[in-house]
Parts: C-alpha cells; structure tokens; sequence
C-alpha cells in the first residue's frame, strides 16, 4: 500500500471519528433538550387545562368536550382525567406515527419526556387528577431532519477538505516522488541530483540521496579518467601522442573491411632518415620536440578529421586519409609540412625525411597497401623526397564523379518510393552462445535488378545529396515490418543528423506507439560521437524513446571512453566496442587491460558491453574472459549456439 493511501485511511479514520464524536454530542444534547421541552409543554398544558375544567361545572359531557377539543388543538400523545379513586373519567390517546423518521432511528433514540399531571378542583374539593403527554412525532421529526442536514454538511465539507487535502498532500509529497524517481534511476545506473525541498524530514532524505548520487557519479568518473589513461597508454605513443603501430594497423584493417567505412582513401608513410645520428646530433629532449612537432604537422595536414594519424616504429609516422582522391596533391602538403615542421631546430631539411604513398579502395589488405606504400618509400629514396603509388586501388570506377550525382538520386530517391530498404542480418551472441539479436545493417536494391548495394556504396551519396534522413525513416520502417514478420530481436543503425532532429524524434516515437512488444525487440546504435557532440539532443532522442522500451546504445566505442562519465544520467543499455581495438586482442596485454577496465565501468552504469568485429574464436575467448556479454563478426555463427 502506498504512503498516500494510507495517509488517506489515516485522515478517512481520524474525521470518522470526529463526526461520530461530533454527532453523538449532538444527538444527544438534542435529545435532551427536545425531552425538556416536551416535559415543560406536558406540564403548562396539563396546568392549564386543569385549570379550565375547574372551572366549569362538572357536567360530564361538558369535560368530556372540553378535554376532546384540547386534545384535537394541542397535537397530545394522551389525556387522560382520573378520579380521585384512580378511575378513568375520561381519556383521549392517539398512536399515530412520526412521518418520515425511520424505526430504527425511534428506537435507537427514544424520546422519554415526564407527563404533566395537574389536579382538577371542584370548589374546596378535588375533582379528579389530569395526565397529559404531547404528542413526540414533532419532536422526532425534528432531531432527524437535523442528523441528516449535520451528515450532508459534514459530508459537504469532507469532499472540500478532501480537494484542499489533495492538493496539499500533492505539495507535501512531491520531493518523496522525487525521491522515488531519484532511487529507481539509480537502480537504472542513472545517477542525478534533485533540488532540497523545504520539508525538514524531506530535505534530510533528498540530501541524503543527492550524497549518494554525487559519489557514484564521482566515482564513474574517476574510473573512466583511469580507463582513459589505460586507453592511452595501450593505443597511443607516449612521445608524440599519436596512435602507435598496432592500433593504426587495426585501424587501417576496420577502414578495408567494415561495413559503413569509406569507399577509398590513401594511405602516406613518412620516414625520417637516420634518426639515431639525429638523437646523436641534438639530444634526446630535442629530439623528442622534434618528433612533436612532425607529428603536429601531420595532424594539420589532415584533410577532414575522418583522417588517423600514427607512429609506426621510431622513425616512421603513417598517414590514413579515407575519401582522399588526390593522392599526389595530398602527398606534396603532407611532405612540405614535415619539412616545414622539421626547419628551425637545428636539422638541415635536404634530405632528413621521405614520404611515400598510395591509393586504395575498400577490400583490399592491409599488406597490399602497405606494400604500395613501401615501394612509393623505395622511389622516394631515389628521388630525393615524395612518391606516390597508385596500383593500390586509385581506380577510376571507385571514383564518386560530381557528374554522377544527378544519376545517384534518381535511383536513390526511386528506391525510396518503391520501399526497397532491405536487410543483410548478422547474429550477436551472448556468452551462453545464444542469440540476443540480429545486427541488420541495410541495404538498397537497385530498381532495375536484384543486385543489393551496400552502406559503403550508397552512403556516401545519400550524405552528400541530404538523403540520410529519408534513409533512416525507411530503416526504421523496414525494421518494424521485420519485427512484425520474425521472431528475435533487431539492431538498426540510425544517423547524427537523425538523433539531432526533433522531428524525426517525434516520427519514431509515433510509429511505435501502441506498438510496445515490436519497440521492446527493437536495439538502435548510435555513433559514438553523437553522444558526446551533440549531448543535448541525444539526451531527447532516448527521453522521448526509451521509454516506449526500445533498447539504445553506442557502436563503434574506443576512442572517447574517458567521457563515459557524461552519460551517468543517460540510461544506455549497451556499448559495441570498436572492431580496431578488438582485432588481435588475444595477443594485447594492453588492450585487454584497457578491454577488462571498460567492461567494469559499462557494468556498473547497467550497460552491457558487445564486440563489434570479431574475426577468430581466440578473439571471442578472451573477450568473454575479459567480461564482454555478446559477441559480433565473421566468427559468430549462429550454429554454435545449437540455432
């Protein structure tokens, strides 16, 4: 039962009570005071007329008539004249009853007032002795119209201070539905704080609660700092602070080979020539500055910041520009700002450094492209300076001609309206190796033939014509019509521009109204960034959707975990680490320090933690020892959950 009932129960009883009190007081003060008037009435008419029959003569049929006429004016219950030898000379009695007062009400409240006796004289002698009692139905009418008007004020005013005590126990009890909703997010893993409410015992719980709150969250935070500094430590260099060896090779495989990464790019190896003469030459601290600085220069070289930047080895740094078409131009800004980086600290910049690079398109290998960059390194060398390769994957039909775009819409936009969104799903597996739901990354059919294109494909297109909401919209439609004809549960992937998009908030949440046991089955990433760039409309896009039950959560998470501790009043159901750092981390010390930290703190915040990209069952091993709750990639299959 809830506090409020029973304040009410409390309050029902205690004006109970009151009335009861208040009613038998009143009753019976009535009671008395009706009996003493009928008494005083009983004794003045009995007097009175006494006092007439004495003086007439005592005819019989005269007192007979003199009594008959009082009792037919005076509204008397009896009269009654008794001889002095106790017989009845005469008597009058009526028994009728009291109209519109119940039985029980005459014999739960019976009226007992005195009769009036008076002696009648004749002379010097007495005449006989008169009885009268009034008529009581007046008087019973009377106590009950008045019980009733004092139940329908009393009535009347318990529904007023009923409304008045609503909305004073409303007031009273805000800061405890405060503290309820305070108590039941952090059950939740969210962690907020609410204002103290001018109630002293309130005010002591809400502070109590807001305490709690503040040091879980200082705690998430602390954690996430410590588990950016592991991130740190495992992914980055220690010297320059770009990415180091393994990580930018992993990077590089996740741009070759995942799903939504860009069609092609270019890739650029900067060496720097005798590095150990250079440390020689300048000293450590100076060479170290120097390092800084070639590394600075890269990262201003980039063309969008889609572009990674790492360290390879001592002396060489690498460059990955995806979307990046002029490989030549690009190669000349990268190089003459090295060199430009490299003049003023004591090194001459004739021939101090190479660079060499080459193009490549999605699908290749890591070691294809990184074998053309080798040799445009080799050329470079002979050169004196930069060279580009361009076997690698610069070819012509990979290329997103401006003239193109025109054609691009068309069947873009012919797709939409034939609803041809489909498709492509793969199994995430949970540690039982059971399925927890179907990663559905979409296609588009084309309209004039069977043939499915990709996100790789057709993405880049649909961004730059300002199709990616009607993209999403059709996604989201398509999912819901998957929901509908399938069993298990479904994983879509939905924009920034979306998310950002108060609108396209409202549409979601309107397609699945009423429609809670297809939103319950229904999980939607989010790229990581947007949580983080754009706060406060992902902060409205899961308040206006996760309580329809539609579980939400962050793909490709790595390279922004020291902030999780922003997300503590989020509710996130679940993060997919990114496919880079899961690659190979059976054999990463550092990585799988960095992995076990996350899964801590992702726990503690109520999210379960999912590897996107998993390629070996190693791989798959080692995550669920590190504490992952599912698994994603070419080696989940759903034959080894028995499916």
């Amino acid at each position: 039962m809830t506090l409020t009932k029973q304040l009410w129960l409390a309050i029902a009883a205690i004006m109970s009570f009151a009335f009861g009190i208040g009613l038998l007081v009143s009753v019976w003060s009535a009671k008395n005071y009706l009996e003493e008037q009928l008494r005083l009435k009983n004794i003045d008419n009995a007097n009175l007329l006494a006092l007439s029959i004495s003086q007439v003569e005592k005819d019989p049929v005269l007192i007979e008539l003199l009594v008959s006429a009082q009792f037919d004016i005076g509204h008397y219950r009896q009269i009654r004249l008794t001889s002095p030898a106790g017989e009845v000379m005469v008597e009058r009695v009526s028994d009728a009853p009291a109209d519109g007062v119940p039985d029980w009400f005459i014999r739960l409240i019976p009226l007992h007032a005195d009769p009036g006796i008076a002696q009648v004289q004749s002379g010097w002698n007495q005449y006989g002795t008169l009885t009268v009692v009034s008529d009581d139905s007046y008087a019973y009418q009377s106590l009950w119209k008045g019980n009733v008007r004092l139940l329908g004020w009393f009535l009347l005013g318990a529904l007023l201070y009923g409304v008045i005590g609503t909305l004073i126990l409303r007031s009273v009890t805000r800061p405890l539905r405060e503290v309820v909703k305070q108590a039941e997010a952090i059950g939740a893993r969210r962690f907020h704080t609410i204002p103290e409410p001018r109630t002293h015992e309130f005010r002591i719980l809400v502070r109590a609660m807001n305490v709690l709150s503040d040091r879980v969250r200082s705690m998430l935070e602390e954690e996430a700092a410590q588990l950016e500094r592991l991130r740190r430590d495992a992914q980055y260099d220690a010297v320059t602070g770009l990415m180091n060896r393994e990580h930018f090779i992993n990077k590089v495989q996740a741009a070759l080979s995942e799903e939504d990464a860009a069609l092609s790019g270019s890739l650029f190896i900067l060496r720097l020539i005798d590095l150990i003469g250079m440390n020689r030459e300048l000293g450590r601290e100076a060479t170290d500055v120097l390092l800084k600085r070639v590394a600075a220069s890269l990262q201003a070289s980039c063309p969008d910041a889609s572009c990674l930047v790492g360290r390879l080895n001592g002396s060489d740094f690498a460059v990955l520009a995806p979307d990046a078409d002029a490989v030549a131009e690009l190669a000349q800004r990268i190089y003459a700002n090295a060199l430009l980086a490299m003049d003023g600290v004591g090194v001459s910049t004739g021939h101090v450094a190479l660079l060499g690079g080459t193009a490549y398109h999605h699908g290749d290998t890591v070691s294809r492209v990184l074998s053309y960059a080798d040799l445009a390194l080799g050329r470079a060398a002979q050169e004196g300076g930069s060279a580009v390769e361009t076997g690698a994957g610069a070819d012509a039909e990979w290329r997103m001609a401006p003239s193109m775009a025109a054609g691009w819409r068309s069947l873009i936009e012919t797709a939409l309206e034939r609803r041809l969104i489909r498709f492509e799903t793969y199994p995430v597996l949970d540690r039982q190796r059971e399925l927890l739901h179907y990663e559905a990354p979409a296609r588009v059919r084309h309209p004039e033939s069977e043939l499915l294109m990709s996100a790789r494909e057709f993405m880049p297109w649909v961004s730059r014509l300002g199709l990616v909401e009607r993209i999403d919209a059709a996604v989201f439609e398509r999912a819901l019509e998957w929901l509908e004809g399938n069993p298990g549960q479904l994983c879509i992937n939905l924009s920034a521009q979306s998310v950002c998009n108060a609108q396209a908030h409202g549409r979601f949440a309107a397609a699945l109204a009423g429609r809670r046991q297809l939103a319950e089955r229904l999980w939607i990433d989010i790229p990581e960034f947007v949580a983080y760039r754009h706060a406060g409309e992902f902060r409205g896009f899961c308040g206006k959707i996760k309580p329809l039950g539609c579980k939400i959560g962050l793909e490709h998470v790595g390279s922004l975990v020291g902030r999780m501790g922003e997300l503590y009043d989020v509710g996130l159901d679940y993060l997919k680490i990114d496919s880079a750092i899961i690659r190979d981390i059976d054999h990463s010390m550092g990585n799988q320090t960095f992995l076990r930290g996350l899964c801590t703190i992702a726990h503690a915040m109520g999210m379960i933690v999912i590897a996107e990209g998993v390629s070996r069952q190693e791989e798959s091993a080692c995550l669920l020892e590190l504490g992952f709750n599912a698994v994603t990639g070419p080696a989940v299959r759903l034959n080894e959950s028995g499916a």
